[in-house]
């Protein structure tokens, strides 16, 4: 007997869309291509959200769920309710607040349930405290899928049985490098800013504190102090604006350091981007480096978390330790003044990409684990998961 595909649904607790929550929206329209089934539940206090814009736009189902507080009893049973009309669900969620959410709603359903771990920013006490609550709770799901080796052992050390861990890295779909006209990228240059001959070094990504940005205006404001000709961009929003325009103002380098905020269009500015810059102390495997490297841009990055299992130092890429801020310095100076050798590296970057990095075939692997699941759920006298 041929057992139906099972239907799968996201959980996340989000604002607006970063890396992870671009590979949730970008997971359900693959689904949704292959025949699939499957939705995106959003754990949060407002109806209207950047998010959920993004989310219709795309074409995907969405639903909110009002949360409000640490444990919303409220909401754990609004996602129950959701979950008990429906049969053959598998349940994915992403971050600290859905995994437990749906941990406890999907066991009460007698519903597998999995998690993607796709890092921790442990930004501050409050929060380390969740991902310490959420490794715990990791032992209790079905799967736990992680982006990259390194949250695979941290897993694997908080207790997560061998046998339901699963190392799946990110993917970028090739279409994400489109082409683009010289015309239309000399005209990009222009609205930034970017004179000809500048070198562009570019950190995209949420504004928080361990995206290391400091470090990314300390190595700007040294560059060019050596008369070095270049431009750096900021890309992104979030609470670390105040204090990042506070560090351009300081400096003075208001003219050469250009904080864009948030962007629709990211694809079309690697286009002009010359470098990544990732300084971040912790990473999990960041879609940013994926989409420079299909771009054929060169990343110069901190080897933290899954960086160093795709980047090559001195191959596709430059690696610097975690906190020595003057070899990253270094390295990223290097690299400014060294087109050749950026070409290079962008080179062997695509080409690491469209071996090992493709999003199809990481979807292979997502789907596999949906079906393994979903035939076990149908198995009677399944009950509850071992815990």
């Amino acid at each position: 007997m041929t057992v139906a595909r099972p239907t799968v649904l996201h959980t996340i607790s989000a604002f607006d869309v970063f890396g992870p929550e671009k590979t949730v929206i970008n997971e359900c329209l693959a689904l949704r291509d292959a025949g699939w089934e499957s939705a995106i539940v959003n754990f949060w206090d407002a109806e209207e959200t950047p998010i959920a814009r993004k989310i219709a736009s795309a074409g995907v189902r969405y639903c909110c769920i009002p949360s409000h507080g640490k444990l919303d009893r409220r909401a754990v049973a609004a996602l129950r309710k959701l979950i008990g009309t429906r049969s053959g669900l598998v349940v994915h969620s992403h971050g600290y607040k859905a995994d437990l959410y749906s941990l406890i709603a999907a066991r009460q359903e007698r519903r597998p349930v999995v998690t993607t771990v796709h890092g921790w920013t442990s930004e501050n006490l409050k929060v380390r405290l969740y991902e310490r609550v959420q490794a715990m709770a990791w032992r209790f799901f079905d799967r736990v899928i992680c982006v990259s080796e390194s949250y695979r052992k941290v897993a694997r050390q908080r207790g997560v049985p061998e046998a339901r861990l699963v190392r799946v890295p990110n993917g970028i779909k090739p279409a994400y490098a489109s082409p683009i006209e010289e015309r239309e990228r000399e005209s990009l240059r222009a609205a930034l800013g970017i004179a000809p001959g500048d070198t562009v070094v570019a950190i995209i990504g949420r504004l928080g504190i361990e995206k290391g940005h400091g470090l990314f205006i300390e190595g700007a404001r040294r560059i060019l102090a050596s008369g070095a000709k270049a431009v750096f961009l900021i890309i992104g929003e979030g609470a670390e604006r105040a204090r990042i325009e506070g560090l351009i103002e300081a400096d003075g380098l208001g003219g050469r350091v250009k904080l864009l905020g948030h962007r629709d269009d990211v694809a079309r500015l690697y286009k002009v981007i010359d470098i990544l810059a990732i300084c971040s102390v912790r990473e999990g495997l960041p879609n940013v480096l994926l989409e420079a490297m299909l771009n054929a841009v060169p990343a110069v990055a901190t080897a933290v978390g899954g960086i160093p299992e795709v980047v090559q130092s001195g191959v596709n890429g430059v690696l610097a330790a975690p906190g020595d801020d003057e070899g990253y310095v270094r390295a990223l100076a290097g690299l400014v003044s060294d087109s050749g050798g950026r070409a290079a590296l962008g080179h062997a970057a695509r080409e690491t990409i469209m071996r090992d990095y493709l999003f199809e075939r990481r979807m292979e692997r997502i789907m596999a684990i949906y079906e393994e699941l979903g035939r076990a759920a149908n198995q009677p006298n399944r009950g509850k998961a071992a815990a």
